[in-house]
């Protein structure tokens, strides 16, 4: 702490002032004691930060007076705080803090019990109680005490049952609640384990409540006791100087203190830096967190070696950091790798006590700054700069108290977890003052040393604290096993010190240039298996080759076999080639098409569909599929961006649209016999030889897909990145000359050119689905079993609404172009073997893909053939496994990129910071998917959703994969889908559509039902999701969908959604029905000064102006309503309550179950008059 380095360089003789923005001294010694020298430079930005905190404001206010107060004072910011919190856990021991010291040698404990009862006689505090009176909680000191030391004898036991024994007498003093109304705030226990006389051995255990007690006064604590029981054994008088200020004094004076204009300009500062912070960190937890927060912890410690800590010490100089500064920068590098999450919020104590006059007292000083940084700067040398900032800003604006800094921004209350900050660090620096620590806790005939492996309860969510000297760098991971195991907290520690050690092996030029996503926090051996272990999958498969030369080399092979197949219509490999060959000879001769041309095809689904395909392919240009069904003005944008100027069509399609400004080629009846006559002059032989300079790097078509500014993209891909798609099918999937292929999709998406090149290029045979037959999930069953389909490729939410049937021949059947729901893998997973084939357009179709089981976590799977995978966050930093974060492919399949979108191509498609050329599977650029997906303990990725369905609403970063998948676990729903709307006022809300659980929805009409008719089945669904998820990831209103919508692809059409009515839950007043509702608008009224008119039963008490200090008196309020006649309501059934309608049945629950305690009781008393036992 600053203050005890400045004030023990005073002890020392050396005085530190701040002048001009530098550090200054004066000496009263002779010289610098070297040791405080080396502290002082450690701190030196720290030290001057808090002298000129000190300087400017001594001049503006009268420090703490010395008071009497006979009727009670007010309390302090913190203790309101610890009071707030005990009535909202009340029995709990969160805000203990035990102390419990191995003793050994003669101890008397008639003196202990003196010193003790001196320290709370000297110490106000420690007898200081706390009643509400006059709708307000004041402290009063109680005049006398009886301060009693307890007493436990273990003597009789031995070995492991006695340290069992200690343990459980430990574990239970340290977690008795306190009762801050009339008992005091300290407690002491002997426990005696051996011996008496010089061989006593024991356990002295000392227990205080944080609302009266902090770091600091423990550390005064041992001392007064040190020298009291010191001067009492020698016979001598209490030593200790008389205090001149009780902590009394400093709760009045605060409190005075916070209406000047010094305090307003800091909680302005405040205010405006952690404007619209996250609420809560986005570390994943393994557990979902209870709606009260646990108290029960664990711990993780890990030293760093001296050699470490001594670099470490120069980098923090070199950059002109304190030591802990630097620790608090790498923090938040791993907190950020760890959640994806630039944003990252830590607490951090202060000691609170610039007057001197306050650092002998005992209480609860401490407070809380909320430190926030940014992890997005590009290098480390501008991250450092920024985190010092950070820190000098909070040392100059660090007397706003954080409970009032809490009320000030309008912060959600929870009894879930501490607003905004849930993460703290501490340190346990110890700033020497020359003499030896042992001594201070040496007592006459007595040893006393702290009890290792005692554990206080957890207060936060994670509580890191640091030990930094010379000689090693400790850090004691303090966890919350109610959120997390300890595997995860001992990853983090691990990164940690990772990153500190490549910190303390880097040369100064290195750190400054280094790029702050290069500061490696995973260790060399979990990089690589990143990197190169996860995507070790290079095959050798003949990507230097073109789709239509491995066609070619296909027909040669089996020019007899069944090539496609459409209705009543085939042809094979050699008449397949032929005619597409005649077609590829008429563009070369007539049109003199050249590599990378676009050539439009816009046919309906026919032979002629992939006759056309494969010509253009062969003539060496690049198809761009247009399909007829679209939007004319959607054909005509992407005609007229892709540039073509020849289109492959038929008759009637080329009347329809008017193509007279095209070079138009009718290919109807290419798929029969009148090829013949259409193009008789034209060679069938392949035209390889007539296509100059074409290779596998060459386009082979164009698929424009949707666009963020409205109009579609066009993606660029190359002819090497589906040969490698086409051989993956073929070791993969087992494609042969056996398969059959159904041709599902549409060719202008990318699953078109799947499926006709899973079949072509391997021989099986291509089976196409006319226009009618792939709206109709029946249509589409039907023609599986007639054809004999052994692989198919179909959209999940299509296949879901398949009647399911086992007497299928299918041997792969692939779900791809959306999430796959765990019912649909449920129903077909077990019959079939069920693949998910994941990729974006951009990566040539597919990246990755899974084996499907039922009773089994859908995944995404693992990188094909030639293809790597890497999860990375918004700063292309790798991120461990289990961690959330964005896809990025790179890859033989990966796109050229946009075209005609130089910017967007740029955005989507960079440089990749992990190719060294090694990996033939890691190329030099990756594609940015924008998907968000993590890494399971086995290597497969998990897909979490779309980063843009990654919002934040109310200050809390939700993800709304999370909500859809524990909504489709939910018994009553079949699927689910989460969308956000935003309402007429800007705010945003979320709004689940669900498809209840009913089987004869899936055959029903189109269409929504209203969400009354299913009101009770809704509010189950609710509550169940209230018991997985924070009251602010449940959606705020549910639509009920019989069957839903589809894109031309067989997606579900999210456009197509029923628009919820966001009035019922916003803005609209709801007026009181239930008589507590009643009572309760009354009640928030006086309370709130607020008309009952303008307070809605949908109302929540805080966002209507409702603050802490107000929670006690609405308690009040309703326990002493007489027409409530409600005995008591605990301050959590306030916070967990979200509306007024909530509280209000929370009420009438209450006051039934206190309506039959009643009855219970006068049943039993008439008994006992009965029995005549009264």
């Amino acid at each position: 702490m600053i203050a005890q380095l400045v004030k023990s360089a005073a002890d020392q003789g050396v005085y530190l002032y701040a002048k001009e923005g530098a550090l200054h001294f004066d000496l009263t010694v002779s010289e610098f004691p070297a040791t405080l020298k080396q502290d002082i430079i450690a701190n030196k930005a720290e030290i001057i930060a808090f002298l000129s905190h000190a300087e400017g404001t001594s001049g503006n206010a009268q420090g703490p007076q010395p008071g009497h107060y006979p009727d009670g004072c007010v309390l302090s910011y913190t203790q309101q705080r610890f009071w707030l919190l005990e009535q909202m856990q009340s029995g709990q021991s969160q805000y203990n803090m035990p102390v419990a010291l191995n003793v050994e040698g003669a101890l008397e404990l008639t003196l202990v019990e003196k010193v003790l009862s001196t320290i709370v006689t000297r110490h106000q505090i420690l007898r200081t109680v706390y009643r509400e009176q006059d709708d307000a909680v004041r402290q009063h000191v109680l005049p006398e005490h009886d301060f009693t030391l307890g007493f436990v004898d273990l003597s009789d036991s031995q070995g492991e049952q006695q340290q069992a024994q200690l343990s459980q007498c430990l574990l239970e003093e340290a977690q008795r609640p306190f009762d801050l109304t009339q008992q005091l705030s300290i407690r002491g226990q002997y426990v005696k384990l051996q011996g008496t006389g010089h061989d006593q051995r024991g356990v002295l255990l000392l227990t205080l409540h944080h609302i009266a007690s902090d770091g600091w006064s423990m550390d005064v604590l041992i001392n007064e006791f040190v020298t009291l029981y010191r001067a009492f054994a020698a016979d001598q008088v209490n030593p200790l100087p008389e205090l001149e200020l009780q902590y009394a004094d400093f709760a009045v004076w605060q409190k005075d203190r916070m209406q000047g204009g010094e305090f307003e300009k800091q909680l302005t500062f405040w205010q405006q830096t952690l404007e619209d912070a996250p609420l809560t960190h986005s570390l994943p937890t393994q557990h979902h967190r209870p709606e009260v927060k646990q108290t029960q912890g664990a711990h993780v410690t890990a030293t760093l070696p001296a050699y470490v800590a001594q670099q470490l010490g120069a980098v923090a100089k070199q950059a002109q950091l304190s030591p802990f500064m630097l620790m608090h920068a790498v923090l938040g590098v791993v907190l950020s790798r760890h959640s994806n999450q630039s944003d990252i919020v830590i607490g951090t104590p202060v000691a609170n006590r610039a007057d001197e006059a306050l650092s002998p007292l005992i209480g609860c000083f401490v407070n809380t700054l909320a430190l926030r940084l940014d992890t997005r700067h590009n290098t480390l040398e501008a991250y450092l700069a920024h985190v010092r900032q950070v820190h000098m800003n909070a040392q100059v604006n660090q007397d706003v108290p954080f409970e009032q800094l809490i009320d000030a921004l309008n912060l959600p209350r929870t009894s879930s977890y501490t607003p905004l900050v849930q993460i703290m660090l501490t340190t346990n620096d110890k700033f020497t003052d020359g003499n030896d620590e042992s001594a201070l806790m040496a007592l006459p005939d007595v040893s006393l040393s702290p009890l290792e492996g005692s554990h206080p309860a957890i207060k936060f969510d994670l509580e890191i604290a640091l030990n930094i000297s010379d000689n090693q760098v400790e850090t004691i991971w303090n966890y919350d096993v109610a959120l997390f195991d300890a595997e995860f907290v001992e990853q983090l520690s691990e990164h940690f010190n990772n990153a500190l050690i490549a910190l303390a092996d880097m040369s100064p030029q290195t750190r400054r240039a280094l790029p702050l996503n290069r500061l490696s926090i995973l260790g060399d051996k979990l990089e690589s298996y990143l990197i190169n272990g996860l995507n070790n999958n290079s095959a050798d498969y003949p990507v230097d080759k073109c789709i239509h030369e491995v066609f070619e080399e296909q027909a040669l092979q089996t020019p007899d076999q069944l090539a496609i197949k459409f209705g009543n219509k085939q042809l094979t490999y050699r008449e397949l080639n032929e005619r597409a060959n005649q077609l590829a000879h008429f563009l070369i001769r007539e049109y003199q098409v050249t590599p990378d041309t676009f050539i439009g095809l816009c046919v309906e689904r026919s032979l002629e569909m992939i006759i056309g395909t494969l010509a253009i392919l062969k003539a060496g240009a690049a198809y761009v599929p247009l399909d007829p069904a679209y939007p004319r003005q959607r054909v005509t944008y992407m005609m007229e961006n892709s540039g073509v100027k020849i289109i492959l069509s038929t008759h009637f399609i080329i009347e329809q649209l008017d193509l007279t400004d095209y070079h138009s080629i009718c290919i109807d009846g290419l798929g029969n016999e009148q090829v013949v006559q259409t193009f008789v002059d034209y060679s069938t032989h392949n035209p390889r030889e007539l296509v100059a300079g074409l290779t596998s790097s060459n386009l082979a078509y164009a698929i424009y897909t949707s666009g963020s500014t409205g109009k579609p993209k066009g993606v660029l891909l190359e002819h090497k990145g589906i040969v490698n798609i086409a051989f993956n099918h073929r070791h993969y999937l087992k494609v042969d000359g056996q398969s059959k292929v159904l041709h599902f999709a549409s060719m202008s998406f990318d699953a078109g050119t799947w499926e006709y090149v899973m079949a072509l290029l391997s021989g099986a045979t291509l089976v196409i689905a006319d226009s009618v037959q792939r709206l109709s999930p029946e249509s589409i069953g039907q023609l599986l079993h007639s054809e004999a389909i052994t692989h198919v490729l179909l959209p999940p939410a299509f296949l879901a609404m398949m009647e399911f049937r086992d007497d299928l021949a299918l041997k792969a059947l692939a779900v791809g172009g959306e999430a796959c729901d765990q019912e649909v893998v449920e129903q077909w997973g077990g019959a079939y073997r069920m693949v998910n084939a994941y990729g974006p357009t951009e990566i040539s179709i597919c990246a990755t893909w899974a084996e499907l089981r039922p009773g089994q976590k859908v995944t995404i799977g693992k990188p094909l053939k030639n293809t790597s995978a890497f999860v990375l966050d918004s700063n292309l930093a790798l991120l461990s496994p289990g961690v959330v974060g964005e896809l990025y492919i790179s890859g033989v399949g990966l796109a050229r990129g946009y075209h005609q979108l130089a910017e967007q191509t740029a955005e989507r498609f960079v440089s990749n910071p992990y190719f060294d050329g090694h990996n033939k599977c890691v190329t030099e650029t990756l594609y940015k998917t924008g998907d968000l997906v993590r890494y399971l303990p086995d290597g497969e990725l998990e897909y979490l959703g779309r980063i843009d369905q990654q919002v934040k609403i109310r200050g809390f970063r939700i993800e709304i994969s999370e909500i859809e998948g524990l909504l489709a676990d939910c018994l009553d729903v079949d699927a689910a889908v989460v969308t956000v709307a935003t309402s007429a006022t800007g705010a945003k809300h979320l709004v689940a559509y669900v498809q209840l659980n009913n089987k004869n929805a899936k055959n029903s009409v189109s269409g929504h039902e209203n969400i009354n008719d299913d009101k009770a089945v809704i509010q189950r669904i609710k509550t169940e999701l209230a018991d997985k998820l924070p009251d602010y990831m449940v959606p705020g209103m549910f639509v009920p969908v019989s069957q839903w919508p589809l894109t031309s692809n067989g997606k579900i059409d999210k456009r197509a959604l029923p628009e919820p009515d966001l009035a019922a839950v916003e803005g609209e007043y709801i007026a009181p029905e239930t008589h507590s509702e009643q009572r309760l608008v009354a009640i928030w009224a006086q309370l709130l000064h607020l008309q009952e008119s303008e307070i809605s039963t949908s109302a929540n008490f805080f966002a209507l102006g409702g603050h802490s200090l107000l929670v006690s008196k609405l308690v009040r309020a309703i326990t002493s309503d007489p027409e409530l006649q409600l005995q008591q309501i605990d301050m959590q059934d306030i916070f967990t309550a979200q509306s007024l309608a909530q509280l209000a049945q929370h009420i009438d629950l209450l006051r039934m179950q206190q309506l039959n305690a009643q009855a219970a009781d006068s049943i039993c008393d008439q008994d006992l008059v009965e029995d005549g036992e009264i």
